[in-house]
């Protein structure tokens, strides 16, 4: 018998035990041969600090834990000998414990997609992998279709969907065994928390309860349903649009092709069941999407990983709007408490022409909700300033939308507001499209966040919302120092950082690393996520190469040295395909003979990397 023990630990350590359970399915695993007398075995797992050399500060790297594992075997007197060679057998496989540092201690987790063909499934399924590669979660895709084509049934006919179709269902089985049996692989192979999705249809019961018996065989694999149910008949005519262009279609009379995938969704159809609460007795671990955001439904999802992947998708939506990502303004010196430069002027004017032109394009299109406009910067003056131009210029221009930010002074309202210090935001109920960080949730950090907000006062308004969230990367002991002074005084933190920019933190007291960054970034995201209006959002270069990243699929290591040159605007369009980018340099030329950079689909170009990024481009003492 297989028993649980819970072990202390004595010294001042600021972390306890974290005690893991040994599932009945692991019993041959741990169990001796019986005998006369039973033999217990003991296993207590810790997560205790990892020993690794501290930052300057005196603090450790943020998900610094390692794990800890014992083994010890009690044999009765009657085992004799042959106990304890049993026990000395099976020393070496200890059971690990699976986290990610002190947000989760869950075990890997196989998020398994059901639904009828065209109803958003891979696009979910993008979407999970982007925010959960971006949160700091290795992820790997095993898509059952992609799988089919590349065993040569590529254009594969309705027939070979239908049921009575015998041969054809032996090698539908076949081909979704393989592609789990990859997904498993691929999770046994990992030692961390990590996410596998598995992209297939899963509709029936039986399928399902397959995967989950299959995940039983695997010590920490936990299968989790994601079912993606759309009745929209809009939403379903653009999902079959989009499938005429996939490998087995591509080729096909676009008539004829439609046709044919109709009659492979009715066939999919015949033998569909929805997930119930009463499967598998009720203990289904489930999530229910209905219309992509319309609602969302969530059963037995516990734990830190499973619920933040729920709490996203119950934000997402697959509404057409744009994000601008723009650094503040150029000023006289890098503190941003001086006044700006002429080029910083000029920028702040045709960024609000630009701006304007775009949601007037938007409105002329139809795309009312997204014409309108939402901005998030940060708490610094240099945010605050940019914003007091961009809509000073606005209103010269004659925009009426942006006139009512603007007292009899020609400050704006969010300037005045965010200096008297008063007129913070209720939480608890924020305004139309604010940034309800309470509702959110903030993430666990020793940072403390604050937001003000415009107050809406005509029916043009639009709200502007600033944020500690969105404040540039904190170097600590070395916040206003340049690069090169850093390089030539102190060439053990430039080296250190060097090494890994992506997870050097400064030293000294608030001192951040991008890894830290993008952790406080998640409620923004969410936010980004929810909105159905366009957003502007002002910060500093760091904030901004982890926004653009999440939001193209940059690779993580990567984002130290995303290329952004001041005065430059970029147009995020988040869609079935990834992400449109378009990037407008503004400052240099006049309004009319402007020209945006090419534009480029997520993922990510290459052309946009460079190791000297942050000297070439960023402020002496910015990130």
């Amino acid at each position: 018998m297989v028993l649980l023990a819970i072990a202390g630990v004595a010294g001042g350590l600021s972390v306890g035990w974290v005690v893991r359970g040994i599932i009945d399915r692991q019993k041959e695993r741990y169990n001796a041969p019986q005998t006369s007398s039973s033999q217990a075995v003991v296993v207590a797992t810790a997560a205790v600090p990892d020993a690794s050399p501290k930052n300057g500060n005196g603090t450790k790297p943020a998900q610094s834990f390692h794990t800890v594992e014992s083994r010890v075997s009690v044999a009765s007197s009657a085992t004799g000998a042959g106990g304890s060679r049993s026990s000395r057998s099976r020393r070496g496989r200890a059971k690990r414990v699976y986290g990610l540092g002190g947000y989760s201690q869950s075990s890997r987790v196989m998020l398994c997609m059901v639904g009828l063909p065209a109803r958003g499934k891979s696009y979910i399924v993008k979407m999970l992998q982007r925010y959960l590669q971006w949160s700091g979660f290795p992820v790997r895709i095993f898509n059952a279709g992609n799988l089919r084509r590349a065993e040569g049934l590529a254009g594969a006919s309705a027939d070979f969907f239908q049921d009575k179709n015998k041969e054809a269902s032996v090698m539908r089985e076949k081909v979704a065994s393989m592609c789990m049996e990859e997904a498993i692989h691929w999770l046994e192979t990992q030692t961390n928390v990590c996410v596998a999705i598995f992209d297939a249809t899963n509709t029936t019961r039986k399928r399902r309860t397959v995967i989950v018996d299959r995940c039983r065989y695997s010590c920490g694999i936990i299968p989790v349903f994601i079912e993606s149910i759309c009745d929209n008949p809009a939403v379903l005519e653009e999902n079959y649009k989009l499938k005429m262009g996939n490998d087995d279609y591509s080729k096909m009379d676009p008539v004829k092709a439609r046709e044919d995938f109709l009659e492979r969704v009715r066939a999919y159809e015949k033998r569909y069941e929805t997930i119930g609460d009463d499967e598998l007795g009720g203990q289904m671990a489930y999530i229910k999407l209905f219309n992509v955001g319309q609602k969302v439904v969530m059963h037995h999802c516990s734990g830190y990983l499973v619920s933040q992947i729920g709490f996203y998708l119950s934000n997402i939506h697959i509404q057409p709007r744009s994000i601008w990502l723009t650094r503040h303004a150029e000023f006289e010196d890098d503190t941003c408490h001086s006044d700006p430069t002429g080029r910083g002027r000029k920028y702040c004017t045709e960024l609000a022409h630009f701006l304007s032109q775009r949601r007037t394009e938007m409105s002329q299109a139809g795309n009312g909700e997204c014409a309108e406009l939402l901005v998030l910067m940060g708490t610094s003056p240099g945010h605050a300033t940019t914003f007091d131009l961009v809509v000073a210029a606005a209103v010269k221009s004659g925009d009426r939308a942006w006139s009512c930010h603007v007292g009899a002074n020609g400050c704006s309202l969010m300037n005045r507001q965010l200096s008297g210090g008063g007129g913070g935001i209720d939480f608890a109920s924020p305004p139309r499209g604010s940034l309800g960080l309470g509702d959110e949730g903030l993430p666990p950090l020793a940072r403390s966040s604050s937001a003000s907000s415009c107050e809406s006062t005509t029916a043009q308004d639009f709200p502007a919302m600033s944020t500690s969230l969105l404040n540039e990367l904190d170097r600590g002991d070395y916040n206003g120092v340049s690069y090169d002074c850093i390089q030539r005084e102190h060439p053990e933190i430039w080296n250190e950082r060097q090494r890994d920019a992506l997870h050097f933190r400064y030293p000294g007291v608030g001192g951040e690393s991008y890894a830290d960054v993008i952790g406080r970034l998640r409620p923004i995201i969410i936010e980004l996520e929810r909105q159905r209006r366009s957003v502007l959002v002002i910060s500093h270069l760091a904030v901004q190469r982890c926004l653009y990243a999440y939001f193209t699929g940059a690779a993580m290591e990567e984002i130290p040295h995303l290329e952004f040159p001041m005065h430059e605007v970029i147009e995020l369009q988040p869609g079935p395909f990834g992400c449109k980018v378009t990037r407008v340099p503004l400052a240099e030329g006049s309004q009319t003979d402007r020209s945006p950079v090419p534009e480029l689909r997520a993922p990510f170009s290459s052309r946009f990397f460079g190791a000297a990024a942050a000297a070439a481009f960023g402020s002496p003492g910015k990130e």
